[in-house]
């Protein structure tokens, strides 16, 4: 019996020191989990390159930094400044791509960074993902904007570089509903961004050739759409012509609002910005993307996030315009206090070493004058500055100071400046200064006798 009860009780004992092992290891493999997933968290950068001549470039930066704030990511703009950088694309996770600098595609691919395109594919890319305004829609819902207006004669389509997928699939939107009216022509005129100066000569021919006879354009960018509205009004026909934009920005909204334009498409930028953001993040996180659809390259289907788009008509152009407006001015904003806080913390490093060498270079100086004298006492020498000349029987002190203030807008840009200036001129009568010097000079002698008592000291003691 009696060992039947040491039994159980050994194995109670067994089973004590297990549970409360697990429960240590638990807490500490706990622990060791979150710690590993902090580091990991602060070591993600996301490599951005966009298209610089985008009109909506600070509305997709604003839809990725809004959502990066909230989260422990560093987000990577690659714009020309970082083209003579070594690694430009050191240390980043993924990168999202929708232009500039190409060889980024090739340093990618060889440090086997992934690839996310927004708008466009670029050849020859292995990619991730694209994310992508649907650009077959965009096509059609510029020719029905077209077609509200116009009935028949000929459309002229400024459809931009024709290697670019996205435009491809635009004129076979815009092709699939102007078929369908047989009294209406089409005239395709591409360029690229090294040509723009030949699609502005080329569109001017056209019209001068067919006077007359050109009703509508269909201009697939901001830039061909500003263009189109530049060469109707230099011949004097932008209230004869219709002019129908596909990529809706600050400035076409205005165009339309002032009845330069008849339309445009909303192609959601800032969308573009936060889905592309958060597709990078399921790619360094290795979760499964929420697609739906695939778009061909020439890699093979290429996963998609589709953004849907929306025409901008004169029903819904105010609410449109004010959004645009309101998000571009927020992203200004940003933009401009991350400058500023950027300035600043440059400006206090560079005050700090300035500072720094300045302490060091009169410490050294100092050391140089107290070692150059010998029997020379720092503390017992006058300072020659503070001594007064003979005769003096007042002392004047000028104080001035300037200030400079600035008047800003709403959006911070400076409307005005007005500068004031301030002197200040006191008397000091000279006994006040040498009062002041007084202790200076007591302390001093005390300082002197206090260095002879232990000369003395020494002498005795020899």
């Amino acid at each position: 019996m009696a060992k039947k009860v040491r039994f159980l009780l050994v194995i109670f004992s067994l089973c004590l020191s297990l549970t409360i092992t697990g429960c240590g290891l638990q807490a500490l493999l706990g622990n060791k989990n979150k710690t590993s997933a902090t580091k990991g968290e602060t070591e993600k950068v996301i490599a951005v390159a966009l298209n610089e001549d985008d009109p909506n470039k600070l509305l997709i930066t604003k839809g990725i930094d809004d959502l990066a704030k909230k989260e422990n990511v560093q987000v990577k703009y690659l714009d020309k400044s970082a083209a003579g950088e070594e690694s430009p694309l050191k240390g980043a996770k993924v990168l999202i791509y929708q232009g500039g600098d190409a060889s980024l595609l090739k340093s990618a691919a060889t440090d086997k960074i992934p690839v996310l395109a927004l708008n466009q594919l670029p050849t020859g890319v292995k990619l991730m993902g694209i994310i992508t305004p649907d650009q077959e829609k965009i096509g059609e819902l510029m020719a029905q904007t077209l077609l509200s207006k116009v009935a028949e004669g000929q459309v002229v389509i400024l459809q931009g570089d024709p290697s670019d997928s996205g435009f491809q699939e635009r004129l076979a939107g815009n092709k699939a509903v102007l078929s369908k009216y047989p009294k209406i022509t089409v005239q395709t005129i591409a360029s690229s961004p090294d040509s723009e100066s030949l699609a502005k000569q080329g569109l001017m021919d056209f019209i001068q050739k067919n006077p007359g006879k050109v009703q509508g354009i269909l201009a697939y960018t901001e830039k061909l759409a500003a263009m189109a509205n530049s060469v109707l009004k230099q011949a004097q026909l932008d209230k004869k012509i219709i002019l129908v934009g596909g990529q809706a920005s600050v400035p076409s909204l205005e165009r339309i609002s002032s009845g330069a334009q008849v339309g445009d498409v909303d192609t959601s930028p800032y969308l573009q910005g936060v889905n592309a953001y958060q597709w990078a993040q399921k790619i360094i996180s290795k979760q499964s993307l929420d697609v739906n659809d695939s778009i061909t390259s020439d890699q093979g289907e290429i996963p998609a996030k589709i953004i849907q788009v929306k025409a901008v008509t004169p029903d819904n152009l105010a609410l449109i315009q004010k959004s645009y407006t309101k998000t571009m001015q927020s992203a200004e904003q940003d933009k401009k206090q991350t400058e500023q806080a950027g300035q600043a913390s440059k400006s206090k490093d560079q005050s700090k070493n300035g500072q720094d060498k300045k302490e060091a270079q009169s410490g050294d100086s100092s050391g140089d004058k107290s070692g150059d004298k010998p029997g020379a006492s720092g503390g017992g020498q006058q300072d020659k500055s503070s001594a007064l000349p003979p005769g003096v029987k007042t002392v004047t002190e000028r104080t001035k100071t300037e200030t400079t203030r600035e008047y800003l807008d709403a959006q911070g840009k400076v409307i005005g400046t007005e500068k004031t200036a301030n002197e200040q001129v006191k008397t000091v009568p000279p006994e006040m200064l040498k009062q002041q010097q007084q202790p200076e000079q007591s302390k001093n002698s005390t300082q002197d006798q206090g260095d002879q008592s232990a000369n003395d000291k020494g002498t005795e003691s020899k």
